[in-house]
């Protein structure tokens, strides 16, 4: 009986018929609330039935009744979702199929149905999310359709979008500076002023993001963004802070979705104008299949330093990024770029490609650790005074991230990162460890 209602339930899925090609996920269900005795069984049936026949003032009733008998296990709280989906309660919906998943996260089923509530509350980043991890386990042509149409329609409908964390953020190098005592010019020693050696802290932080999308129903959509993030530590030589804004047109195209925009950044630090920059960035990403997202950017601007007419030129970089679910509950991706720094000084223009992998990982009771590795190779193109060498740089850069979903308030849950960087280079200035952790509070998925 209990298998019987699974199949049923089941079928309710995103309205869909055609089942029966991923009936082991009903089966993983079924089998994980085996516990459940005859008679709940046999109530679950029949809220199950009142269901189907659109009785959903009565079948909630039963349903109460297992949770107060303590019976049902997943099958009752998989049904209580689906009532309440039923009757537009998406908020307690949620709750219940997150309940599920955070037991088994496994459960394909109650991960596309999760997934298609989160699409009814708008929260598209998420449904997105779930949406890409359960088309990895292939589900039945017609489940596989539905699930592209979401997606596709999430990338169309976006009109706004607001985030915001904060947090403290201690880290053994705040300057990204060397911690050698002395540098060798023209093969003399020279001795470090202690103010340009790396320098301890704990930094406390504040960033965000927000963008509208106007017309996004015409034939060209218009994009406006901005961002920002600053930073502030007890020596206030070493804040950081940045500020941008970006605006443009989008297209359709192969497919995908095309937004060009004109874009602007201001950074401060210690309090003082560091660099402005103006220039243009393009960006592509497409669906490939039922399981690759792909991307591509192209950025150009013009960086102007406030003290540093050496460093002021063009900068020209080229980036692509790939991802696809490793399975119902692991998310991995990749990205590579390639950027050329035209500065005035030749001895300060380079070229530096870079390359990423990592993943990310639904481990259940809320938690979602992330682990990434980055690789980057600079070579500038003569020597740079007053060093008389020509600097060459090798960056090895890892992190894990561990991200609590269900501890949260008002949307707000939190997180722990930890970073490594260490950076070996030609000239001895430029050597660098650092260790730095983040301590936040971000919007919960």
């Amino acid at each position: 009986m209990a298998r019987a209602l699974a199949g049923l339930l089941f079928a309710l899925l995103l309205g869909c018929a055609g089942v029966s090609s991923v009936a082991r996920a009903a089966d993983s269900t079924a089998s994980a609330s085996r516990e459940a005795a005859a008679p709940s069984a046999v109530t679950l049936a029949e809220a199950g039935k009142l269901l189907a026949s659109g009785q959903i003032v009565a079948a909630p009733q039963l349903v109460e009744w297992l949770a107060q008998a303590g019976e049902g296990g997943s099958q009752r709280d998989f049904l209580d979702g689906m009532i309440s989906y039923s009757a537009k309660d998406y908020r307690r919906a949620e709750a219940m199929f997150r309940r599920i998943l955070d037991r088994e996260p496994r459960l394909v089923r109650v991960r596309l149905e999760l997934a298609r509530t989160l699409y009814m509350e708008k929260k598209d980043e998420q449904a997105d999310y779930h949406f890409s991890l359960a088309a990895a386990e292939h589900p039945s042509p017609q489940v596989m359709r539905n699930i592209t149409n979401f997606r596709d329609a999430i990338r169309t409908r976006r009109s706004w979008r607001f985030n915001v964390d904060f947090g403290f953020a201690p880290d053994s190098n705040i300057n990204s500076a060397t911690d050698k005592e002395s540098v060798d010019i023209h093969g003399l020693p020279f001795r470090l002023d202690p103010a340009a050696r790396s320098q301890s802290g704990t930094g406390r932080f504040v960033g965000g993001d927000a963008s509208l999308r106007l017309n996004r129903f015409g034939q060209v959509p218009i994009y406006i963004g901005g961002y920002g993030r600053w930073v502030r530590f007890n020596d206030r030589r070493f804040d950081d802070a940045y500020a941008g804004l970006e605006a443009g047109p989008e297209f359709a195209l192969g497919g995908g979705h095309l937004r060009t925009m004109a874009t602007g950044l201001i950074r401060w630090y210690g309090k003082r104008p560091l660099v402005s920059s103006a220039g243009a960035r393009l960006e592509y990403e497409k669906l490939i299949g039922d399981e690759w997202n792909i991307g591509g950017t192209l950025l150009l601007r013009h960086n102007d330093y406030a003290q540093r007419r050496d460093l002021d030129g063009w900068d020209v970089e080229a980036r692509a990024s790939a991802s696809r679910p490793l399975g119902l509950t692991t998310l991995g991706f990749a990205d590579a770029g390639i950027e050329r720094s035209q500065a005035n000084d030749p001895g300060q223009a380079f070229w530096r490609g870079r390359i990423g992998v990592g993943a990310v990982k639904e481990i259940g009771w809320g938690l979602r650790p992330q682990l990434r590795l980055d690789f980057a190779r600079q070579v500038n193109d003569g020597p740079l005074a007053p060093f008389g060498k020509q600097r060459q740089d090798w960056l090895l850069e890892g992190s894990f991230s561990i991200y609590k979903r269900d501890w949260n308030v008002e949307g707000f849950a939190p997180s722990l990162s930890v970073t490594a960087t260490w950076n070996y280079s030609t000239l001895s200035l430029y050597n660098e460890r650092r260790l730095r952790g983040e301590v936040r509070l971000t919007k919960a998925f």
